[in-house]
């Protein structure tokens, strides 16, 4: 009995501790529609910006280029499919002869493309896809 009597009262002080007067509501929604005064425009001009590594980035490339140093930017080409002498590269298509970034597409054989340039060539081979057989069992029993 004691031990009941003990919960209830636990139960019922944790209950009704938690309730608000309407007083109190009414002061807590005036603090609300109060006017709050944010961060200045001149303060917020002089934080720095969040974005900063792209920008940096993007600088290094400017001033690179203004001293007369040209940065080399490897394009990654990704041969998708080859049907007919054309090779699909970077969802485009090409064939021979086309251009692509600073290379001409050369040689298309079945599963490679050879592109050409002036410092080289490069050839792609065509990636081979794991093939997905569904096996069927013939028959009920």
């Amino acid at each position: 009995m004691k031990k009941i009597v003990i919960v209830s009262f636990i139960a019922s002080s944790t209950l009704f501790s938690g309730s608000l007067s309407s007083t109190e509501i009414t002061n807590m929604v005036a603090k609300i529609k109060e006017e709050r005064v944010g961060i200045s425009l001149f303060k917020l001009e002089g934080t720095s910006n969040p974005f900063i590594v792209k920008e940096k980035k993007k600088a290094l490339v400017k001033e690179e280029i203004k001293e007369g140093i040209v940065p080399i930017i490897e394009i990654v080409y990704k041969v998708d499919a080859i049907l007919n002498k054309a090779v699909f590269i970077n969802k485009k298509w090409y064939k021979s002869g086309d251009k692509l970034g600073r290379y001409t597409v050369g040689y298309v054989s079945k599963n490679s493309v050879t592109l050409k340039s002036p410092n080289g060539n490069k050839t792609l081979k065509l990636e081979k896809k794991k093939k997905n057989f569904i096996k069927l069992k013939q028959g009920y029993r």
